[in-house]
């Protein structure tokens, strides 16, 4: 959620096969928060082999 214009959004959010990807604008700050609005880790649920 943001209270920003679309034009001017702090993130993106990619929605692809193996989940979601959240992209923070450099300058943005940001919290990810999942559906019981805790706070998500960064690389939160990323497969073990991510990036090999």
């Amino acid at each position: 959620m943001t209270e920003t214009e679309p034009e001017e959004s702090p993130f993106n959010v990619v929605v692809h096969d193996q989940g979601i990807t959240v992209w923070v604008n450099s300058g943005s700050d940001a919290e990810v928060c999942d559906e019981n609005g805790d706070p998500a880790p960064c690389g939160h649920q990323r497969p073990a082999d991510a990036g090999s």
